[in-house]
């Protein structure tokens, strides 16, 4: 028993030493750049949309205050689009389109409208149906069994199959967007998105199926959240593995956890002046200098860490600073526009 014991401990002790030893994931704010450079547009409207119901609207509004949140553009007053509109003999279902939207922009005073469609909007009538399970049931018979060293009375069971009743809800919603830049007419960014929602099988008496109202906005929500990030800059919450060790690399590790890193980056340094052949200083140091936005300094230390040790941490993290490189500097020309 004395030796079951100790070897349990020691598994413990093992892992511990595993787990303190591995990377530790610190969370960081990364911006990124919009997949379609909207040039020249700073001032921009989004009109209702056409669709079912009130879902043009709404698809409306949740865009305008996506795009207030980005901070990228100027946006419009939705509040004033109507009133303007309807000055104009303008505020009827529909009036904008390709054709219309370069005048509705020029009344509004904007670099650029958005408009479009809710092309569907929509839960299915629930499915429900019945199917074949198994289960255990007693029989009112019963045995003697051996537990915990005891002897019990224990019924025996038999398998039988019974009908389960379950439901089953869907939802879709579709959406088409179009962006116009106002002084050149052009139209210049066309998308269409679509999502679904399938609760799957939910059997009677297990759970609550999800309010056909929440499924169409949270449907309606990830599509629009997807197209403000195509012509809007934004933010994403990104893991970044640090290396543990002792020293100055705790020290700095802890600075990081706690977003302080300028002061990471000068414990790291301490750590690569006081052991030189360490990578793990080296690869910390690295990290710590992309995400202060210095990454000539970080592609040197990741590559000194490299040729210490051939990791394929270093290896994928060099090629993610590549890539957030070529990220930033997109990003400096969309904000420069």
């Amino acid at each position: 028993m004395k030796t079951r014991r100790l070897i349990f401990c020691l598994l413990i002790l093992l892992l511990t030493i595993i787990i303190s030893c591995g990377p530790t994931m610190v969370a960081t704010q990364v911006n990124k750049p919009a997949e379609i450079n909207v040039k020249g547009i700073k001032k921009i409207a989004v009109v209702d949309f056409n669709g079912p119901e009130n879902s043009g609207n709404l698809a409306a509004s949740l865009l305008t205050t996506k795009l207030l949140n980005s901070h990228f553009f100027q946006i419009f007053e939705r509040s004033k689009i109507d009133m303007i509109l309807e000055e104009h003999k303008l505020a009827m279902s529909g009036v904008v389109d390709e054709s219309t939207a370069r005048k509705v922009g020029q009344l509004l005073g904007v670099d650029g409208l958005i408009f479009g469609e809710v092309v569907s909007f929509r839960v299915e009538p629930d499915q429900t149906g019945v199917e074949k399970v198994e289960k255990k049931v007693g029989t009112g018979k019963y045995r003697i069994v051996i537990r915990n060293k005891k002897k019990v009375r224990e019924e025996i069971k038999k398998t039988v199959l019974v009908d389960q009743h379950y439901i089953i809800r869907r939802g879709t919603v579709a959406i088409t967007f179009r962006v116009v830049n106002i002084e050149t007419g052009e139209l210049i960014a066309s998308k269409a998105k679509s999502k679904s929602y399938d609760s799957g099988k939910l059997i009677e008496g297990r759970g609550q199926l999800k309010p056909r109202d929440a499924i169409l906005h949270d449907l309606m929500n990830e599509i629009v959240e997807d197209f403000a990030r195509q012509i809007a800059p934004y933010s994403v919450t990104e893991n970044l593995a640090l290396e543990s060790g002792k020293g100055a690399i705790k020290v700095g590790v802890q600075y990081a956890r706690n977003g302080l890193w300028d002061e990471a980056i000068d414990a790291f340094q301490t750590a690569v002046n006081q052991q030189p052949q360490d990578s793990n200083s080296h690869y910390n140091l690295g990290v710590a200098y992309q995400v202060v936005g210095d990454y000539d300094n970080a592609e040197k230390e990741f590559n000194k860490a490299i040729a210490l040790k051939n990791k394929n941490l270093y290896f994928r993290a060099l090629s993610n600073l590549r890539k957030q490189r070529l990220e930033q500097e997109k990003l400096r020309q969309q904000v420069g526009n």
